[in-house]
């Protein structure tokens, strides 16, 4: 399957929401930080949370569309960092959730109150899911889903599709449900889904979904929300339908933290450094472990992510100060 995703001049991702905040990283040509000082004092502090949530930016022909990956893990973080940021939500255009999770969620239904009225969220279906995480220590958690109908009640129009599809005037692609190919990414296991009453495993969480801009001269650039689906499958997904041999970035969640991933990092690592990104930006659920072994193999790749970061793919870039 390929699908005719349009190449746009330049792509911007800026971080709303990620594990963490970090002042004192540095500018630089594909890099501007969040400001630290205004006016001769310190800028209102931006807030951290075990989420995600990007702003992205496509460029093209004079012509600019936003779309909003996520929404976090609070009511509150997103707003907070958006106004801080100084962020109009009337320019996004819509909204692409990456899976169910609460951590990519939750924000939803107050930022809907400043989106556009009958603003589409393109969502898989199995989003809408309660689902149960069974820890290994024997602790449950269960995950509130999302309501579609307070979704709607508060504006929006749900897009539900399993498929890919274009957004941003066929510049941005959303993949759909990504097929596992690899032989180590195995999923998450924990999870159970409550399907018609009855709860059953859920490993594999089908509505994972990422985003894959095609920028002119430079390749794909997939932005991830947590790659359950693995971020290895994420990106040959990508090149697939795209027909893209050649991955110029990756932003997101890797999904590698904590014990039961430890064995996915070193064949994970290999995997991405054999398709030669020329950067790589790992984000929240990645895990510091997994973090450190990109910088420590790909140094000339790596981005260490905060939030109030934007990324720049392509012409016209800024340069840094």
């Amino acid at each position: 399957m390929s699908i005719q995703l349009r190449e746009t001049e330049r792509v911007e991702i800026l971080t709303l929401v990620d594990n963490t905040v970090d002042l004192l990283l540095e500018n630089s040509e594909h890099v501007v930080r969040a400001p630290r000082i205004r006016n001769g004092v310190l800028a209102p502090p931006l807030l951290a949370e075990h989420g995600f949530s990007a702003l992205i930016r496509v460029t093209d022909a004079g012509e600019t569309h936003a779309i909003l990956l996520d929404a976090g893990l609070t009511e509150e973080t997103l707003l907070i960092n958006a106004d801080r940021l100084g962020i109009d939500f009337g320019e996004v255009e819509a909204i692409v959730i990456s899976h169910g999770h609460i951590d990519h969620i939750r924000a939803l239904i107050p930022a809907l109150e400043r989106l556009r009225p009958g603003i589409p969220i393109v969502i898989h279906p199995h989003a809408f899911a309660p689902r149960v995480i069974k820890i290994p220590d024997g602790t449950e958690f269960r995950m509130p889903p999302l309501d579609p109908d307070a979704l709607e009640r508060a504006g929006a129009r749900i897009v539900r599709r399993k498929e890919p599809s274009l957004l941003a005037g066929d510049r941005v692609l959303v993949t759909g449900e990504i097929p596992r190919v690899t032989e180590f990414e195995f999923g998450f296991p924990v999870q159970y889904a409550i399907i018609d009453g009855e709860e059953q495993p859920d490993p594999l969480t089908p509505d994972d979904q990422a985003i894959a801009v095609l920028v002119k001269g430079k390749g794909l650039v997939v932005i991830s929300g947590c790659a359950h689906a693995g971020i290895i499958n994420t990106v040959k997904y990508a090149r697939q339908l795209t027909g893209s041999a050649k991955l110029h970035a990756i932003i997101g969640g890797f999904h590698l933290a904590g014990p039961l991933y430890e064995s996915v990092i070193e064949p994970t690592v290999a995997a991405l450094r054999e398709s030669n990104p020329d950067f790589v930006i790992p984000t929240h659920c990645t895990g510091w472990k997994a973090i450190h072994e990109f910088a420590r193999s790909m140094p000339d790749a790596f981005i260490q992510n905060s939030v109030g970061t934007r990324v720049m793919f392509g012409s016209q870039r800024t340069q840094a100060g």
